[in-house]
């Protein structure tokens, strides 16, 4: 999963928009997905008691969720991650709903969780 070209804009609650990337043996999936920075707040926040294992789960679930980004606590150090990416469309003349979701589920040690703490730290510094 990737996160990318990140922007945002300068209202009162402050949003953040982003394109995600998402791939997985044959599969490829990507969005642009714009929500507030409450939602990358907290879950940096829960990222890093996730880290001093203070929780069990950390999960990023922006508003509407297009993306929802989940890390589980396994035993030593192990976390089980689940990545869904979810689809929603109207069709206004025949006024069907169609919906899909990709999930990707895979196992990591949390080696990884600093690195990405401190991306997550670094986008929400350009908020300023």
């Amino acid at each position: 999963m990737e996160l990318s070209d990140f922007s945002f804009d300068n209202e009162e609650e402050q949003k953040i928009r982003f394109s995600s990337s998402i791939s997985y043996s044959f599969y490829r999936a990507l969005r642009d997905i714009e929500d507030y920075s409450i939602c990358f707040e907290n879950f940096l926040k829960e990222l890093n008691l996730l880290y001093e294992n203070k929780i069990k789960i950390a999960k990023f679930q922006p508003i509407e969720r297009q993306l929802e980004v989940y890390f589980k606590q396994l035993e030593f150090g192990n976390i089980a991650a689940t990545i869904k990416l979810n689809y929603l469309d109207f069709d206004n003349s025949t006024h069907d709903m169609y919906e899909s979701m990709l999930v990707i589920n895979y196992g990591i040690d949390q080696s990884f969780l600093p690195e990405l703490i401190d991306e997550i730290s670094a986008v929400l510094a350009n908020l300023n």
